[in-house]
């Protein structure tokens, strides 16, 4: 029997309902059964007991179909389960599998190798639309067909299917669905209607792709020339792809926001050899189930072009539309579906106003379930959808004071309206509170006329080189036009702004609708640069973008400076060079009335900070010798004039020193200095041991949440003391227990595949230079607050190691000596930083990694276990200035939407990064062998290509032998040669010899030792096999309940139940808001309840992303 659940919560995942039910089911003698989820809170589960699913069901369910609730019911992850005999019949496959289960269960045997089974069938067509119903059968709704032969192929982690082009026959059009992102089972049908139905969280990955092999004639090269826009590859196999943007046509807004797939079966025998495909490693559930397929009388396109321009005329707020126009683009709900509710809406608006109705189509989108062939009719109902519409703005009414507390605990925040453009779609999502800037602060009550737009993959990943295909037409045509013609919202036509310097990395951008003033000036994304400062001077597109960029780098505002106090002077030069390149000073009367609005409750004042002032940036340094209020900025400083900006705007500072933490750059090149590997090894292991005794103890879990700026926004730590206090072990409550073990799990993640590993005798530090002229060459002055005993410390030694991130040549690591000063000097007044001399030739933030002072964190190392022979320390890189790239003419917005789209190509950082990482470790003279310090010099022309517009010439690449070290391998299930040769062999075996494989050895370089020294596995396994005392069976809130009850004996409480309900139906929903609000796809997905709460995204098989580093950054400052 087949039971269908709904209301299942988003993280929940078929493991943990299996769980979950474990106890449930078996209390009715049933062990073998089958559960999984179906996307957005249904679930199936498959019984092979009938009797006693029955009884299970007589017990937990109830008639679907009505209101009230059945005599017991299901209560799961906190929440009520409803639970109806599902309409469909159960998978006779899954019956016999679970009778076979149930059989081994009795009687094991031993297992045997799986036969080979067939993985590409052949189709007659593919289809996208949704599931929907006709009447009470559920059926697939086709929007957009296909119709060509091809085939579909199970690959290990993708479904393929294959198509003859629709333009020509010299090439094939392919769809690309990982299974990691389908919802549900794959459906397959019967022999009188012979299909396989998928269900994507996302839109396809779509590729021309062209085949000309070394038999090609002549005639066949010219056709191909002449009937593609693309350049071909003739190399190995003469393969060349091309990335699509849609399947042309009509059909691209069906793509963009309908996820379910059909493909029609050449062959129907064919769908009795596809439940075989289960044997298949890694391939999800395969389900036979025959639907219909089903046409709409009105054409797709119609149907969004019809809602589109009823958004337009409604009359609604902006606000309202926005949320409507996102359940429609975000594949939410039909078009038609939203046509039909927009009347509802209008209804609610007048009688309940923006802020209650806003928050109820909130919900709604995150209630409705994802379409599959379970669901019930209620579930899509227009009906149904508009009666809990209206329920959602009657709880929001509930609580008036909900839409006035959305986070806003910050007087720099704003609600910013989001949008991500992907190849395939725009998705919409927002108003998030987010941390402001200088624009957004101009103009308070216009912030819904700016919006935050992120150009990514579907999977919300940064789209990057691909060596296998070109992207030339998702770059120059999908985003460039977009960026040049902008974008309507809810009638609103949104123009490109600009970026600022940390977002053209990530891909992300401003975008602004014209609006008018109180004064009736109206204002476009032109005049907005144009009051921001004047930069007709600037005829380098890519530094016009960093300057227009500094007014749009989220900062915090400070104190208002009135000119006068302002002073420009000439920077410190020597032999050619900048000693005070980016750095100015403050007097400490003005210092003091900065720490009034921005470190008011910090124990430790900055006397150092990083900030924006009008037309300047850079950092700025305490100098009490200067009497009043003086702000001293520099000529290096100041990038433009014009600016009427007099606040200073802060954006880093020194209130506390960061830890230092090595990474594997700096490893290879302190081991290629003669620093011992078994240096580097015993450091790890100090933090590994730690990490396994943090885990388990209650007295050290708190502190290192605290130092670990993890679950503190949470106020976690101060949970944990209070239970600890009451004599309740935190290892009591399970998600307290899972949560400290996954911040364990972050950490060792770190250590193992980043090699971030905790030096103890280090610190991170921003760097100013020394305004006294007391410090020699080669001496540093480095002065901190103790963050445990609140004292300032010197730190005075000889041979310390001087470095920064990213570090490629063997140059980027340096000795100094670590002095301290006068008593007298006013270097005195300095902590957290470490302070530069002025003297010498060369400054020594230029040595390293080509830093200046304008904000950049510095390594200081003085563990002796890390010091390098001063006879090993070889002079520094110095490369010859890159003259940026100029016009003629002062710089247009065409031109630095160009810059944008050609940055987003040609940005090869990583990639050059990942070559030197592998080169270092294959060369026998590591990183100081020649094709190192030719990547390292690349990596440097890189790094400044943001600002020189001079991007890197791949066409100096070393040759890449596609082999590269275990502890670069993507995952643990990768195969591990035993030495380079083999890998090598591995490689030239591949019958593919596809581009993208790469074969992995065994390093026997201090890297390699310690990635294989972590044993992940062992080490969760370490956490599970905990002695029984010391996990108590009662759960730790019950005992916190009993306290409770006995310290409120004899008062009266109980009426305030019904307020503490509503108050944590508040707080859930502003968990969920968080949940999708750091999404890497907040329209699809969200984060679990443990990444929020311990502030980190967890990757399952691997380290984090670069893009998952930087949410859980924001997600811990953030809230």
């Amino acid at each position: 029997m087949e039971v269908f659940l709904r209301h299942i919560p988003d993280q929940v995942s078929d493991n943990h309902l299996r769980t979950a039910l474990a106890p449930i089911l078996d209390s009715f003698s049933i062990t073998a059964y089958h559960c999984r989820r179906l996307g957005r809170g249904c679930g199936s589960l498959t019984i092979g007991d009938t009797c006693g699913a029955q009884k299970f069901l007589e017990h937990y369910g109830g008639n679907t179909g009505s209101r009230n609730r059945p005599m017991h019911q299901l209560k799961l992850f906190g929440k009520y389960i409803p639970l109806s005999k599902s309409k469909h019949k159960p998978d006779r496959y899954l019956l016999r599998s679970l009778a076979e289960n149930e059989g081994e269960r009795r009687e094991p045997r031993l297992a045997s190798k799986p036969p080979a089974v067939k993985a590409t069938f052949g189709v007659t067509s593919i289809s996208c639309g949704v599931w929907d119903h006709d009447g009470n059968d559920a059926v697939f709704v086709e929007y957009f067909r296909l119709e060509r032969k091809g085939n579909v192929t199970f690959d290990e982690n993708t479904i393929v299917a294959s198509f003859p082009y629709p333009l020509n026959n010299l090439s094939r059009l392919e769809a690309h669905f990982d299974y990691q992102y389908l919802h549900g089972p794959i459906y397959t049908g019967a022999l009188s209607n012979p299909t396989i139905t998928i269900t994507s969280m996302f839109a396809p990955r779509l590729y021309d792709k062209t085949d000309v092999d070394d038999t090609a004639s002549v005639d066949t090269i010219m056709a191909l020339l002449t009937t593609m826009l693309r350049s071909l590859d003739f190399n190995d196999k003469k393969k060349s792809n091309v990335r699509l943007d849609g399947f042309g046509g009509e059909s691209d807004a069906v793509v963009s926001t309908c996820f379910t797939y059909r493909l029609n079966l050449a062959t129907p025998t064919d769908t009795q050899l596809l439940p075989l495909l289960d044997k298949k490693r890694r391939i999800p559930k395969l389900e036979a189930h025959v639907t219909s397929t089903a046409q709409l009388v009105v054409p797709y396109d119609d149907s969004m072009a019809e809602i589109l321009v009823s958004l337009m005329h409604c009359g609604l707020p902006y606000g309202l539309k926005f949320q409507l126009q996102a359940l429609v683009w975000n594949g939410t709900l039909l078009p038609s579906k939203v046509s039909s509710l927009l009347p509802k809406v209008r209804e609610l608006y007048k009688r309940q106003g923006y802020d209650h109705t806003v928050h109820a189509i909130q919900w709604l989108a995150r209630s409705v379930q994802y379409p599959c062939p379970e669901m019930e009719r209620l579930e899509t109902d227009v009906e149904v959808l508009g009666h809990r519409l209206a329920e959602f703005a009657e709880a929001a009414e509930l609580d008036d004071t909900y839409v006035k507390q959305t986070r806003k605990h910050s007087q720099n925040g704003t609600d910013v309206y989001r949008a991500t453009v992907t190849p395939l779609g725009i998705y919409l999502y927002g108003p998030y509170w987010e941390s402001s800037n200088r624009v957004l602060r101009a103009y308070p009550d216009h912030n819904e006329y700016f919006m935050r737009v992120d150009f990514l993959e579907e999977t919300g990943d940064p789209i990057r080189f691909d060596q296998n295909a070109s992207l030339d037409r998702i770059f120059n045509h999908r985003f460039k036009t977009l960026m040049q013609k902008g974008f309507k919202i809810a009638g609103r036509h949104f123009d490109f702004l600009g970026f600022s310097h940390s977002s053209l990395r990530s891909q992300s951008c401003w975008f602004m609708a014209g609006f008018t003033i109180k004064t009736g000036e109206r204002l476009e994304a032109k005049t907005v640069i144009r009051k921001l400062g004047d930069f007709s001077h600037i005829m380098t597109p890519a530094k016009c973008a960093a300057r227009i960029g500094q007014a749009l780098s989220e900062t915090v505002p400070s104190i208002e400076v009135s000119p006068e106090a302002v002073n420009i002077v000439g920077d410190v030069k020597a032999g050619g060079r900048v000693f005070s390149d980016g750095v100015g000073t403050i007097s400490k009367s003005l210092i003091m009335k900065i720490w009034e609005s921005y470190a008011l409750g910090a124990k430790v004042k900055p006397t150092v900070l990083q900030i924006r002032f009008a037309g300047a940036k850079g950092m700025i340094s305490l100098n009490s010798s200067l009497t009043g209020d003086v702000l001293m900025l520099r000529d290096s400083m100041v990038k433009f004039y014009g600016s009427n900006a007099w606040n200073i705007e802060l954006c880093g500072s020194g209130i506390k020193p960061l830890p230092f933490r090595l990474n594997r750059q700096i490893i290879k090149i302190l081991e290629d200095l003669g620093v011992s590997p078994e240096s580097f090894l015993e450091l790890q292991e100090e933090e590994v041991s730690q990490l396994q005794i943090t885990a388990r103890s209650p007295g050290l879990a708190v502190p290192f949440l605290e130092k670990s700026h993890l679950a503190t926004s949470a106020m976690i730590p101060d949970l944990i003391r209070t239970i600890n206090r009451l004599g309740l072990g935190f290892r009591r409550d399970d998600f307290l227990r899972h949560m400290i073990e996954l911040a364990v799990l972050v950490k060792l993640q770190e250590i193992k595949y980043r090699s971030r590993i905790l030096v103890k005798s280090g610190l991170t530090l921003h760097g100013v230079m020394d305004e006294t002229g007391f410090l020699k060459e080669g001496e540093v002055y480095c002065p901190t607050i103790n963050d445990d005993t609140g004292r300032r410390e010197v730190l005075v030694a000889e041979n310390v190691v001087v470095t920064r991130a990213p570090a490629l040549h063997p140059g980027d690591v340096q000795l100094v000596n670590a002095i301290d000063v006068p008593n007298d000097s006013i270097l005195n007044d300095l902590h957290n930083c470490v302070v530069f001399s002025q003297q010498g030739n060369r400054d020594l933030p230029s040595k390293l990694s080509g830093g200046d002072l304008d904000g950049d964190l510095y390594n200081v190392i003085y563990d002796k276990r890390l010091l390098p022979g001063r006879s090993k320390i070889v002079d520094a890189a110095d490369y010859p200035r890159v003259e940026p790239k100029s016009l003629d003419r002062p710089v247009e917005s065409t031109d630095i939407i160009d810059f944008f789209i050609e940055f987003m190509k040609q940005d090869q950082l990583g990639r050059i990064a990942t070559m030197h990482q592998s080169t270092a470790d294959q060369a026998e003279n590591g990183v100081f062998d020649n094709d190192c310090i030719l990547l390292a010099h690349l990596h440097s022309t890189a790094v400044d290509y943001s600002k020189t517009g001079i991007p890197v010439d791949v066409t100096l690449f070393p040759r890449n032998n596609r082999v590269r070290p275990d502890f670069m391998a993507p995952g643990p299930r990768v195969e591990i040669k035993e030495s380079m040769k083999v890998a090598l062999d591995a490689v030239e075996n591949n019958p593919d010899n596809h581009q993208n494989y790469y074969s992995y050895y065994r390093s026997d370089k201090v890297l390699g030792r310690l990635y294989r020294a972590i044993d992940e596995q062992g080490f969760l396994k370490s956490l599970e096999d905990v002695p029984q005392d010391d996990i108590s069976s009662e759960n730790v809130f019950g005992s916190l309940w009993q306290y409770v009850q006995r310290e409120t004996r004899g008062s009266l409480w109980e009426h305030c139940v019904a307020s503490a309900q509503h108050i944590k139906d508040i707080y859930e929903d502003n968990v969920y808001q968080l949940l999708s609000q750091y999404s890497s796809t907040p329209w699809a997905s969200t984060i679990t309840e443990l990444e929020l709460f311990i502030g980190d995204i967890v990757q399952k098989t691997h380290g984090q992303t670069k893009r998952q580093r930087e949410a859980s950054k924001n997600m811990r400052e953030g809230w």
